[in-house]
């Protein structure tokens, strides 16, 4: 049976959204107009050297003397009594090292004047505070990423920062199966071709059936139009604010930032001006992910991650759970909103549906939003916004200021389990940029229910594994490593031939930093010749098991012949 989709009747497909009642575009700020918003949350390393109480001290000749945890030690008990205070070891580390903590922190002075002692001990061979280290990426500039409290929150956001040290979703291909998408200084530069799957042309709105132009052409209504009484309403923008938070551009000095800035977006309308059907969400989900649909060119760039913040009540059907099944075995993950009832998540589809990423909404505080789902087809839960008290509570995200048809670019505060689903398809972009095309839909989901937290609010009707935490999810050090993912390693290309090039290449590569001479290099040509190791900085964290192996090929090529 295929079912009409509707935001307004109980059967079929709709938009998984709460609108506040009206969907504000964020003017300028008036001064004190946003005093309750809490800055920016950063963290950086002290400017002036902090003090310390922990000392990393190594033993002339390295690992495997046997003795360097009693050398440190007496070497750290000789330094501390000449300041009068104590040392002791805390830890060996796998170079033969030792980490020595003191009795309390040592300021710089003093510091110093420990460390002069220990280095001039008998057998040590280097001694050096052991440093704090910070994550390295800045907070963007964009001036709405102060209000927008989901990315950044310790306590009711996704802990974005820490993740984007680690990747920005560079080169993921990430679908958005919604109304379309509208012309955004914020998206333009992410957007893929799409494609338009609504069959019926009245509500498509743009005068024909499927076509190539993915353009949101408003889904306002009035009067009988979608068999809602006398009602009518405004155009959501449904579409383009779930695309803003996935990738929207990050640190350009505008608007908002994105979950993966660096993704790629992939419209495909399939909600019109009274929802969509099945049949055509079906459809769209397949195209998506690569799949054939009659009539239609395959798509040249197939989706890793399937956004779909559209739901409708009844069971998961076999056509729609097919589709889903086709674009998991072509290695996209489906995440699915979980629907704004306040009921079971059992009696929404696609939410309801096997191998999905179900995902409920929470709000400002922590909680389970008042409107989200819940229960066990729930998988986890990210920031959906609850408005009850302020718009600020809600999602900002890119938007359209047309009432009807679309207009002048803006931004909007939204909320839905429509809005919770696109931080779980950015955080899932992440991974697939950071780990490669081998990392499955099963294992990403299997890494965000892992690294979850609990609800800082609670949630006793059931929020799946809980928040989806962006930071730990990218600190891959934490998970197994899957088995066909391919580790690079260390390696070192020194000249063997006794020829000294005239130039040397340092190519661009992802994943990957150069170091010549004990310093990184950026990509580009460099006079000279000399030994350049190049690092993987995928999978950091990562060793290899004794007698484990690892694949790793690389390239130079000299930019002149060799002399004579």
């Amino acid at each position: 049976m295929t079912h009409r989709s509707s935001p307004r009747t109980a059967v079929a497909i709709a938009v998984a959204a709460v609108l506040a009642n009206t969907a504000l575009a964020l003017p300028a700020q008036a001064d004190g107009e946003l005093d309750s918003i809490r800055p920016t949350p950063t963290r950086a390393a002290p400017a002036a050297s902090p003090a310390t109480d922990q000392f990393i001290v190594g033993i002339q000749g390295g690992p495997g003397i046997g003795s360097e945890a009693a050398a440190t030690s007496e070497a750290a008990r000789m330094a501390a009594g000449r300041m009068g205070i104590a040392a002791q070891n805390v830890k060996g580390m796998s170079a033969g090292a030792q980490v020595v903590k003191t009795s309390r922190p040592l300021p710089g002075a003093e510091a110093e004047a420990f460390l002069a002692a220990l280095r001039s001990s008998p057998g040590v061979a280097y001694a050096e505070p052991d440093i704090i280290m910070y994550p390295t990426a800045e907070a963007p500039n964009d001036p709405g990423y102060p209000v927008q409290w989901n990315l950044w929150d310790e306590a009711a956001g996704i802990r974005l920062p820490g993740a984007w040290d680690v990747n920005r979703g560079e080169g993921t291909v990430v679908a958005v199966v919604d109304t379309g998408i509208t012309s955004h200084s914020e998206l333009n530069t992410r957007v893929l071709p799409g494609y338009d799957m609504i069959v019926d042309a009245p509500n498509a709105r743009d005068g024909d059936g499927r076509d190539a132009n993915p353009q949101d052409e408003g889904d306002w209504f009035a009067g009988e139009l979608c068999g809602v009484g006398g009602e009518s309403g405004m155009s959501s923008w449904h579409g383009t604010h779930v695309a803003g938070t996935i990738a929207a551009v990050a640190n350009n000095n505008d608007g908002v930032a994105g979950v993966a800035p660096e993704a790629r977006l992939l419209p495909v309308r399939a909600l019109g001006a009274c929802g969509g059907y099945e049949s055509d969400v079906a459809d769209s989900i397949i195209w998506a992910a690569g799949g054939q649909v009659p009539g239609l060119p395959v798509n040249p760039n197939p989706a890793r991650v399937i956004n779909l913040s559209v739901g409708g009540d009844g069971p998961c059907s076999p056509m729609l759970q097919n589709a889903i099944n086709l674009a998991h075995e072509a290695g996209a993950a489906v995440v699915v909103a979980a629907g704004n009832s306040n009921r079971p998540a059992s009696g929404m589809s696609p939410a309801n549906c096997k191998k999905v990423i179900t995902v409920a909404a929470s709000g400002r505080t922590g909680a389970r939003a008042s409107y989200s789902n819940y229960g066990d087809d729930v998988d986890v839960t990210a920031p959906g916004g609850d408005i009850t008290s302020q718009f600020t509570e809600g999602i900002l995200s890119t938007s359209n200021f047309g009432a009807t048809t679309p207009g002048p670019e803006a931004y909007a505060f939204m909320q839905g389990t429509s809005m919770a689903a696109p931080h779980v398809s950015g955080i899932a972009a992440l991974l697939m940029s950071e780990v490669g095309s081998s990392y499955t839909p099963e294992m990403v989901e299997k890494r965000l229910e892992a690294t979850a937290r609990p609800l800082a609010g609670g949630c006793p009707e059931g929020c799946g594994h809980g928040l989806v935490d962006a930071a730990e999810a990218l600190d891959l050090s934490t998970e197994d490593l899957p088995a066909g993912v391919v580790l690079p390693k260390a390696v070192t290309f020194t000249d063997k031939d006794g020829t000294r090039k005239g130039t040397f290449t340092v190519p661009a590569s992802k994943g990957v930093e150069y170091v010549r001479d004990g310093a990184v290099v950026k990509a580009g040509e460099y006079p000279g010749s000399g030994t350049v190791t190049v690092s993987a900085r995928a999978l950091p964290k990562y060793s290899l098991a004794a007698g484990a192996t690892a694949q790793w090929a690389h390239t130079f090529s000299p930019d002149s012949a060799p002399a004579g």
